[in-house]
């Protein structure tokens, strides 16, 4: 039987996690013949090669790695992984999430009924549990209103090609998905928003040990903002990466007017949890790290404005 879905699940340094992703990928209610995994590895240097070839082995589907032997970004992999596609029908699944078994099915389904020139799109559910995550009730807090994320998605091949892929000077990542789905909806695609293709996205539960990666992936996101709304400057591409004062001042709202901050921001995780609001919970983390990227965008924009005045004024 002919391939007709591709996912492509680009990882780094997350060989745990993977192996579980992988798992519940290659056990779909879909023919396993009429899908392929494509992971490609950037760089880790950890267990995973380990992990993707495990999975080649035992999966009935078709598992196929690639390896980049130095970094490159989230948008060289998956733009490697899209060239080497053979499905006619791309589904991007990251390696820190988890799909239920009638995932791939109804992604494929949603585009055999709503015809060629749609973006589906599924609800991205976070979880604290790599063992039972479909447990896991999604909420308000788990909603987006994106017109393309990379979380969650699946789109004709076709239509990546001809939009360009993804820009590979997004690097590592962020808002590569956004920037890829303007391009896609200027090719007139309509999204369609599947609310029974939910998937379920990994998050430890936050911790001292944890904080410090999370805080890094902001000064990453941050880098990436700079980019993207100076390839993008609309109000539109401010909403969508929050740089706009009414975003900043609800984050002082968020925390509270700096009552919670880096330092104390897991002790508050810890009691509103004890409280029994895990809601609240994630409400006060995002503010700490949303304040954290606005930081360390300011930082990114000021130095952009000293490089170009030394541009402009080499006598200076």
């Amino acid at each position: 039987m002919t391939i007709e879905l591709s996912v492509i699940t680009p990882t780094r340094d997350r060989a745990s996690i993977l192996a579980r992703c992988l798992d519940a990928l290659a056990t779909q209610s879909l023919d396993p013949s009429r899908y392929e995994i494509l992971v490609v590895d950037d760089g880790s240097t950890d267990d995973t090669p380990a992990v993707i070839e495990g999975a080649r082995r035992t999966a009935s589907c078709d598992v196929r790695g690639f390896r980049l032997d130095q970094r490159a970004g989230i948008p060289a992999a998956r733009n490697l992984a899209i060239r080497e596609a053979r499905g006619h029908l791309i589904v991007f699944v990251d390696s820190d999430e988890f799909a239920p078994p009638s995932f791939l099915a109804t992604h494929l389904n949603c585009h055999r009924q709503r015809g060629p020139n749609v973006i589906c799109r599924g609800p991205v559910i976070v979880t604290h549990s790599l063992f039972k995550p479909f447990d896991t009730r999604g909420g308000i807090l788990d909603m987006s209103t994106a017109y393309f994320d990379t979380d969650n998605a699946s789109v004709r091949r076709d239509h990546l090609l001809r939009a360009g892929l993804f820009d590979e000077a997004f690097y590592p990542y962020g808002w590569e998905g956004l920037d890829l789905g303007f391009r896609l909806r200027a090719l007139g695609l309509r999204r369609v928003f599947l609310r029974d293709a939910s998937i379920y996205h990994y998050r430890p539960e936050v911790s001292p040990d944890v904080l410090p990666g999370l805080f890094a992936k902001e000064e990453e996101r941050a880098l990436t903002a700079l980019r993207f709304i100076t390839k993008n400057p609309t109000l539109e591409a401010r909403f969508a990466t929050c740089l706009t004062p009414i975003h900043r001042w609800a984050n002082a709202v968020q925390r509270g007017f700096g009552t919670v901050h880096a330092g104390n921001a897991v002790a508050w995780v810890d009691r509103t949890r004890k409280w029994g609001l895990p809601g609240l919970a994630r409400i006060l983390l995002a503010g700490v790290l949303r304040s954290h990227y606005f930081d360390h965008f300011r930082a990114w924009e000021a130095a952009a404005r000293s490089d170009a005045n030394q541009r402009d004024h080499p006598d200076l």
